[in-house]
Order: structure tokens, then C-alpha cells, then sequence
């Protein structure tokens, strides 16, 4: 007769169903506290735009750039660079037409601080870490509460196309996909990654230009640097010097400004033909294609000494240079 195999004990399939249910105990716990959660509205953090260390270069994003929130849930925006920005939700009374400082919808804060439906206009005016000459009224954060679930899609009306976003709104009550810190992480790594793009951006322009043609910043859809490349150079008496927009591929502004701030920044003064250290800017420049021409400054300096000069709109940002002229 052959021998039966002993039954398992019942306490050893209980030690063993104890021990599995034991090991899935932390993701059951985190299930239940991030479904419990949800049933509250909560605030969430945006950071906009990011900058390197000595704040040379800008990037042009929000971090993140796609968040997914609740009904009744509110959106706390962050400027986080100095380039300002915006945080506007538009219509077709407001479109993200060509940026100007003159146009109040781009620039002012609407009143109310809260969204119902995509497609209503909101924004937050400019935003920026402090309020500057160009920008007295910028605001350092904005807040707005989505009451509906939807997609509701958002840029930057100063970089347009190239700064865009949206808050994906679900019913409340339902589970959320991602924690705050782990948005934190992904604005981390993807602002890092523009930043260092623009880095390549800076050398590629400083390996192309020369005493005697300095570039005016560089700039494309990711990030822009807001210095001339060189910075500082050294000619002789009768030397030319061309300042060129030819490295933005972005139509971001610049100046080339010698002396006290004209009454208009946005004009050109002085003579470049024959200049011996009066007060001389090139007024507002654009890149080639997305303004008159000419996108470029030239300036013959024809006494010897030192010459600083700025950018008159990204100064504060550290958009200086010095020609010696020996």
C-alpha cells in the first residue's frame, strides 16, 4: 500500500498567506492614503522658466509641463527665472500674436482666480522674480482653481509657440497619478537638460565669433542666453566691431547700448560711423525674419580707451560687455 503524502498544516498556509499579504502591506497602505487624498482639494506647485547659476541663460518651459490635477484642485505658478513670463489661458479676443509690452491683455493680471471651462481667458501678466524698469507691475507667483474636469492648455505670451503647458483636470475624487515631489523631480530634470542646452548654445556662438564680430545673445525654441559672446574684447583705433543677431533663431530682443539710457530704448541714438565714447545705442534689434532689418550693429570706434556697454532690456540678467580700444 503506498504511503500518503502528509496534509500541509493549516497553520503553515496561514503563515505563508500572512507573509504575502505582510509584503504587499506598503503598497496597499500608499493606495489607500493616495486614494484618501484625492477626496481633498489640494494645491499644486508650477515652477515657470528656469535659469543657469549666474542666470546667462533662460529656459523657455514650465516644470513640469503637463500636470494632472482635480476638479475643485488649484495651480500655484512660480516665477523661477528672471526672463519674465506669463501664465495665460487665451480666447480669440486675446491670441498669442507677435509679444509686445504695449499690449495690456499680454501684460496685466486678469481679476478673477478661478476656471471653469477651457477656451476662458486667464492669465497671470508678467511674471518675473522682481519687478524691474520694463516690467514695474510683474508679479513673483499666480494662483487659479480649476472648478471642471477638462484639458485646459496655457503659454507664455512673451516666448509664445515656444512655451507651452496644460493642466489635465479629472473628477474629483480621483486618484492621482503623480505625488508633488515627483513633479518636482521631472521640472528638476528637464529644466537641467535646457540649461545645459543652452550652455552648448554659448560655446557653439563663442567658437564662431571673434574681436571684431560679438553676437548678441543665442536663442531657440528650448533656451536663450542673454550675454554678448565675447563679452569683453580688445581692437585698435579705426577697428569696426559687428554686433550680430544671427545666432537667435527666436525672436528675442536686444540692445547695444554705450552711455546713459536713451528716452526711448526702443530707437537708435548717436553715430556708430565715428564713435569716441558719447552716448550711442543701437535701439531694439531682432533677429533676421522676425523684425526690420538690419539685424545687426556695427560701430567704428576711432578713440583709444575702454568702452562698457549693455543691453538695455537684459542688463539686469548680467547682458553686459567692454570693448578696450587701444
Amino acid at each position: 500500500m503506498p504511503l500518503m503524502s502528509p496534509r500541509p498544516r493549516r497553520s503553515s498556509v496561514f503563515l505563508a498567506v500572512f507573509a504575502l499579504l505582510l509584503a504587499a502591506m506598503p503598497a496597499l497602505l500608499a493606495s489607500n492614503v493616495h486614494a484618501a487624498s484625492a477626496t481633498k482639494a489640494k494645491t499644486w506647485n508650477v515652477m515657470v522658466g528656469a535659469e543657469s547659476s549666474s542666470g546667462a541663460v533662460q529656459t523657455m518651459a514650465y516644470g513640469p509641463k503637463k500636470i494632472w490635477i482635480n476638479a475643485g484642485d488649484t495651480v500655484h505658478w512660480v516665477a523661477n527665472s528672471m526672463e519674465p513670463h506669463t501664465v495665460s489661458f487665451i480666447d480669440d479676443k486675446h491670441p498669442a500674436v507677435e509679444f509686445s509690452p504695449m499690449t495690456t491683455y499680454m501684460t496685466a493680471p486678469t481679476s478673477k482666480g478661478s476656471i471653469s471651462k477651457p477656451g476662458q481667458f486667464r492669465s497671470s501678466g508678467i511674471m518675473a522674480p522682481a519687478p524691474d524698469a520694463l516690467f514695474p507691475d510683474a508679479v513673483t507667483s499666480y494662483d487659479l482653481k480649476f472648478k471642471k474636469p477638462g484639458k485646459y492648455k496655457y503659454l507664455c505670451y512673451v516666448h509664445g509657440e515656444a512655451m507651452k503647458a496644460v493642466v489635465v483636470v479629472r473628477k474629483a475624487g480621483t486618484p492621482y497619478p503623480h505625488t508633488q515631489a515627483e513633479y518636482n523631480a521631472m521640472a528638476t530634470k528637464a529644466s537641467n537638460a535646457d540649461i545645459e542646452h543652452g550652455l552648448n548654445l554659448w560655446s557653439d556662438a563663442l567658437g564662431a565669433a571673434s574681436s571684431h564680430h560679438v553676437f548678441m545673445g543665442a536663442a531657440d525654441m528650448r533656451a536663450q542666453v542673454n550675454r554678448f559672446i565675447p563679452g569683453n574684447i580688445v581692437v585698435k583705433v579705426g577697428d569696426s566691431v559687428t554686433f550680430d543677431m544671427a545666432r537667435n533663431v527666436f525672436p528675442v530682443p536686444h540692445t547695444v547700448t554705450f552711455g546713459p539710457p536713451p528716452a526711448n530704448p526702443f530707437a537708435p541714438t548717436g553715430d556708430p560711423t565715428n564713435f569716441q565714447g558719447a552716448a550711442l545705442s543701437s535701439g531694439v534689434i531682432l533677429p533676421a525674419g522676425f523684425g526690420p532689418p538690419p539685424s545687426t550693429f556695427t560701430v567704428k570706434f576711432t578713440k583709444a580707451g575702454t568702452y562698457s556697454y549693455v543691453c538695455l532690456i537684459h542688463a539686469g540678467m548680467g547682458m553686459v560687455g567692454q570693448v578696450v580700444v587701444q
